[in-house]
């Protein structure tokens, strides 16, 4: 008889063999991983929770667990503490990758929350809108981000991104119609998409610079000369620059707050990122105890849905980099970081002046000699043709064949969305990996570094090392309290799918998954004191030596000065 399928145990299996045994990973590894890693242990139910048949569960205590493991190494090597104890909650950490959608802010005993429409008038009032091409403003601007059936029998992910007009423009469609229903709301687009092939497609998107791919198989993605370029990448790249005149080793300047319970205390870092990834690792390292600020500009759009959950911990300033005051302002705030994080298509940043070489050039002026850390986050990945283009999680989950699985694993040979953003959450927890790793070099050998992250390195890594669920998991995972077997179609977009799993879940596996022991609670200062529940950090540790947590609430863009404060410990820079 076959033994129990167990998450916990699998986790631990591919800790061993997808990361410590891993070749592609083993080059970025510290030394003394494998024995740092020996402290990790994870517990939780056998099976999994969400309906995905990836397997995500795994995956996301993995990476967290390769996480607590260089930052057991930082507790070492920074602090002289041998590495301590810490649990992973697989069930708890299965709530990472859709926390957006978790979070109850209480205003004076009213409950808002994501999950209900009716509170999106309230919660505006702490969190403004920022949608400023009402890209998510009617069901039909919505399904523009969907994916749609070409004329040669093909699929394409077609993306609004930020502004779904110019997809909506290349495609000759009304920029916005009254529509009821699902079925209303796409018809004009696939009646559109079916007139090109997936090949036109794609040069639409990219000559109009808009989001886009063809659905591809996993084979077909190893085969691209994309998929080959990009496939000798572990999880992220670190590269490491010397100079001709080396920057000492080097930690960062400390502060009353700098220490192991506390451990990335008066880091400073500067934050460049709009769409969950970017944001994911600045959250993370914010948890950590880091000081961040994020800085985003006031005449370009955003997520305002992703504010709550993922501003935690950050200052967020209001700068305009066409305006040479401005880029002043940054360069200030630059010049005194250890970290600097941009989630922007490779040389956008380079013409205001902040791309990889602009930044590292800052770190060479500074008179203690301290190196910084440089990270990039994109889509496709840093190396083959496609890495200029734009991206979304939804994009890397049809570009490297996720979608494709997931349909077939419906029954359907066709690709459909897996609906929950963790290639997105993921590589965030895969960019906090690679800073830590960053800075322990930088601490024992000087220099900087520059880390560079993309969805399609874990998507790869899914798909190569993680896998699939055995048939006898899926096959009781996909069905719902009444024995119905979950079925999506390539045209059920996100919006659509969501609540159909969220229900699934919540029938199925609350009482495992949402335990209150996974959730904390703290007042944020800035929204005048209001109470908010948050997904609390995954990593416990149970002698309490590290107390991962936020030391500023979170917040709407804008609402902070842009310098760093004298006081790191100030809820608003004024």
């Amino acid at each position: 008889m076959a033994p129990q399928y167990s998450v916990p145990s699998e986790a631990k299996r591919l800790l061993l063999d997808g990361i410590l045994g891993n070749p592609l990973i083993q080059k970025n590894l510290p030394a003394g991983a494998s024995e740092a890693a020996r402290q990790i242990t994870f517990e939780g139910s056998d099976s999994p929770s969400l309906p995905i048949n990836w397997r995500f569960a795994e995956s996301i205590s993995v990476l967290k667990a390769y996480e607590a493991t260089v930052l057991n190494l930082l507790l070492q090597k920074k602090y002289g503490l041998d590495p301590v104890p810490i649990k992973i909650n697989t069930d708890h950490a299965q709530l990472f990758i859709f926390s957006l959608l978790l979070w109850v802010l209480d205003t004076e005993g009213t409950p808002l929350s994501p999950l209900r429409p009716d509170n999106r008038e309230q919660v505006a009032k702490y969190f403004p809108n920022w949608d400023k091409h009402d890209a998510a403003g009617t069901p039909y601007r919505t399904a523009v981000t969907n994916i749609y059936k070409t004329k040669d029998d093909r699929y394409f992910h077609l993306h609004g991104s930020l502004n779904p007009s110019p997809s909506l423009a290349f495609l000759d469609l009304p920029l916005d119609l009254p529509v009821s229903t699902l079925e209303e709301a796409i018809s004009p687009l696939q009646a559109a998409v079916s007139a090109h092939t997936a090949a036109e497609m794609q040069s639409l998107a990219d000559a109009h610079g808009q989001a886009g791919t063809i659905c591809l198989t996993p084979d077909e993605y190893k085969a691209s000369p994309h998929g080959q370029a990009n496939a000798h990448i572990g999880l992220f790249e670190l590269s490491h620059h010397p100079y001709p005149s080396p920057q000492k080793p080097a930690w960062w300047p400390s502060t009353p707050r700098t220490s192991p319970l506390r451990p990335l205390g008066g880091l400073k870092v500067v934050s460049l990122t709009r769409i969950i990834a970017g944001p994911t690792i600045c959250r993370g390292l914010a948890e950590l105890g880091a000081s961040v600020m994020r800085v985003t500009a006031p005449h370009l759009a955003d997520f305002s849905v992703l504010h709550p959950d993922l501003n935690h911990g950050k200052w967020n300033a209001s700068l305009d980099l066409r305006r040479e005051a401005d880029r002043e302002t940054l360069r200030a705030l630059v010049r005194e970081a250890d970290v600097f994080v941009q989630g922007y298509r490779p040389g956008v940043l380079d013409k205001y002046g902040f791309g990889e070489r602009d930044v590292l050039e800052m770190a060479r002026e500074r008179e203690d000699g301290r190196g910084v850390v440089y990270v990039a986050e994109n889509c496709y990945g840093w190396q083959g043709e496609w890495m200029g283009r734009s991206g979304w999680q939804q994009i890397s989950d049809a570009c490297c064949g996720v979608s494709y699985e997931f349909g077939r694993a419906m029954g359907f040979d066709e690709p459909v969305t897996p609906v929950f953003p963790n290639s997105d959450y993921c590589t965030g927890v895969i960019g906090v990996i690679g800073v830590l790793t960053a800075l322990l070099r930088r601490g024992e050998e000087g220099g900087s570094y520059t880390v560079k992250v993309a969805l399609n390195y874990y998507n790869q890594w899914l798909v190569n090392t993680c896998g699939v669920y055995p048939p006898e998991v899926w096959d009781a995972l996909k069905r719902a309290k009444d024995g119905t077997a979950l079925s999506l179609r390539h045209y059920h977009h996100m919006f659509y799918a969501l609540p159909i799993l969220l229900k699934m879940v919540q029938e199925t596996s609350a009482s495992k998954l949402f335990k209150p022991e996974f959730f904390t609670q703290y007042r944020v200062k800035n929204l005048g004191g209001v109470s908010m529940r948050i997904v609390a950090p995954v990593l416990q540790f149970p002698n309490g030596e590290v107390k991962p947590g936020f030391d500023v609430g979170t917040r709407t863009n804008g609402v902070d000065q842009a310098r760093w404060p004298e006081d790191l410990d100030v809820e608003v820079v004024v």
